[in-house]
């Protein structure tokens, strides 16, 4: 009894230092590696001994958002779940991203992007289907949200009015694939094929909506933040495989494209996924605006928001 309050004080000041320091949880794996460019104003509210089920594991609250952190019994940050969202950012195998047409950079990440059956809220990890999907989630090496979405870097290609429809081919709730658009896909159409087609959230009425313009008044997950445009401090809220909100036609409050965050490249800048019209379809290269969030370009410009789903 008595290590294992040394190890729940342990998880309190690692913690209490990363949210008072400003030091972002990036690397779960590794909390102390987190990057120090990324910056978080959140605060330990709370901490809880881990349920009599979960032996293994303590869960500590954290603000600014609300969420989550499950620590191991050696006081390592595992997981990470936000309140409202269902994606979880989970500790794994490191793995390299490249997209070797487009940029020499590289994302390296031990984070692991997974869908819960529900979305979090505070004490979830008392329910019964937590410490069963947590284990599975822990050990699967399928791939996951950030596996799947750099999946299409090599092919398809944009056009601003198709969807995932007509990248597949197939017809889907009654929306027929245009013949002329076979093998494009836009901004919003890309996120519904990642999280929509492949990972099976929920698409239309109370999901993903079509376009871009929908997706601030959708239902989707956790609002991390909102008309943000010239608030340089808001890309600091980024997580791996959050919807990225932009206005990039200089028109504040008119979200016209969306991304997908990846984490951290080689350089140590935050870097997004998404599909655009150069270099015509999926990338997270540097062609026609550097796909980041901390240069001077337009995406870092008019980053309007932030969706966790």
């Amino acid at each position: 009894m008595q290590q294992h309050h040394r190890k729940l004080t342990r998880a309190a000041v690692l913690l209490t230092t990363l949210a008072t320091s400003g030091a972002a949880v990036v690397h779960l794996a590794q909390a102390q590696d987190a990057p120090t460019r990324a910056r978080d104003n959140g605060a330990v509210v709370a901490i809880a001994q881990a349920h009599p089920a979960s032996t293994h594991y303590s869960f500590v609250r954290l603000d600014g958002p609300a969420r989550t952190a499950v620590m191991d019994d050696n006081a390592r940050l595992v997981a990470m779940f936000t309140d409202g969202a269902r994606t979880a950012v989970l500790s794994g195998q490191s793995r390299t991203f490249t997209d070797p047409r487009r940029t020499s950079a590289v994302v390296t990440t031990s984070n692991w992007v997974r869908l819960a059956p529900q979305p979090w809220k505070a004490g979830a990890e008392k329910e019964s289907w937590f410490r069963p999907w947590l284990g599975e989630a822990l050990a699967d090496r399928s791939p996951d949200v950030l596996a799947v979405a750099t999946q299409y870097v090599t092919f398809a290609h944009y056009a601003d009015d198709a969807d995932y429809s007509d990248f597949l081919g197939i017809t889907n709730k009654g929306v027929k694939p245009r013949k002329d658009r076979f093998g494009d896909v836009d901004s919003a159409g890309y996120v519904r094929l990642v999280y929509g087609y492949r990972l099976g959230y929920p698409i239309g009425a109370g999901g993903l909506p079509r376009t871009p313009q929908e997706m601030p008044t959708a239902p989707l997950g956790a609002a991390i933040a909102d008309n943000a445009v010239g608030s340089p401090q808001t890309r600091f809220l980024a997580q791996p495989g959050d919807l990225l909100l932009f206005s990039t036609d200089g028109s504040k409050g008119a979200v016209d494209h969306v991304g997908i965050y990846l984490g951290v490249d080689d350089a140590g800048q935050q870097r997004f996924i998404a599909s655009r019209g150069t270099p015509n379809g999926p990338s997270f290269g540097d062609s026609s605006g550097r796909s980041v969030l901390d240069d001077d370009g337009p995406y870092a410009a008019g980053l309007w928001g932030i969706r966790r789903l």
